[in-house]
C-alpha cells in the first residue's frame, strides 16, 4: 500500500504539531516551566475547642449545639448526643491521627471541617471558614463565628514555601510536583 505524497507530508505536519506542543511546556534544558515557589502566611490555631453536636438523622448527619474555646488545644473534643440518647466524646486528636479509634470519624470529622473545631483539624486558619448549616440555630452560630476572631487572633503566624499559582505550556496550571508540609 503506498501512500501519496499529500498524505506523507500530513503525517509529517502532524508529527511536528505535537512535537511543538510538547516542546512548548519545556524550557531548553527539556525541563517544565514552573512559576517560582511563593511564600504565603499560614495561621495555625493555639487554641481548642469543645464542639458539642447532636445527631439529628441516624448515622450521617450532625448539628453543632454549643462550642467554646479552650486554651489546651490538644484538649480539643467533640461530644455526641445520639438518637439512641447515649453520648461519644471523642478526642480531636484521636480523631485526627486515628480515624478507627471512632465509629463515625469518616463522618464527623467532614462535618466538623465546617465548624469552629476545624481550626484543629485545618493547618491554615486563613483557610477555614464556618457553615451556618452545620449549626442547630443561628444564635449558636453567631457565638461561635465570635469565638473563631478570638481564636485567631491567638494563632501563630509563619511563612512557608507553597507552590506557584500556575505554569506556562502544557499542564496549564498544575504542578508536575508534589509539595508537601
Amino acid at each position: 500500500m503506498q501512500q501519496s505524497s499529500t498524505q506523507i507530508k500530513l503525517k509529517y505536519l502532524a508529527l511536528a504539531l505535537v512535537t511543538v506542543f510538547f516542546l512548548q511546556g519545556c524550557s531548553s534544558d527539556g525541563s517544565p516551566r514552573f512559576k517560582d515557589v511563593e511564600e504565603i502566611e499560614v495561621s495555625e490555631s493555639t487554641k481548642g475547642v469543645i464542639c458539642e453536636v447532636e445527631e439529628v438523622e441516624p448515622g450521617n448527619e450532625f448539628k453543632v449545639i454549643e462550642e467554646q474555646v479552650i486554651d489546651d488545644k490538644m484538649a480539643s473534643m467533640a461530644i455526641v448526643h445520639n438518637l439512641d440518647g447515649t453520648v461519644d466524646s471523642v478526642s480531636l486528636h484521636k480523631m485526627k491521627n486515628d480515624e478507627s479509634s471512632y465509629r463515625r470519624s469518616s463522618v464527623m470529622r467532614p462535618f466538623l471541617m465546617g465548624t469552629l473545631a476545624g481550626t484543629f483539624f485545618n493547618r491554615n486558619m486563613n483557610r477555614h471558614s464556618l457553615d451556618p448549616s452545620r449549626y442547630k440555630s443561628t444564635d449558636a452560630f453567631n457565638k461561635s463565628k465570635g469565638m473563631r476572631s478570638g481564636i485567631a487572633n491567638s494563632a501563630t503566624t509563619r511563612r512557608m514555601k507553597a507552590p506557584g499559582k500556575g505554569s506556562r505550556g502544557y499542564g496549564k496550571g498544575k504542578s508536575f510536583r508534589s509539595f508537601g508540609g
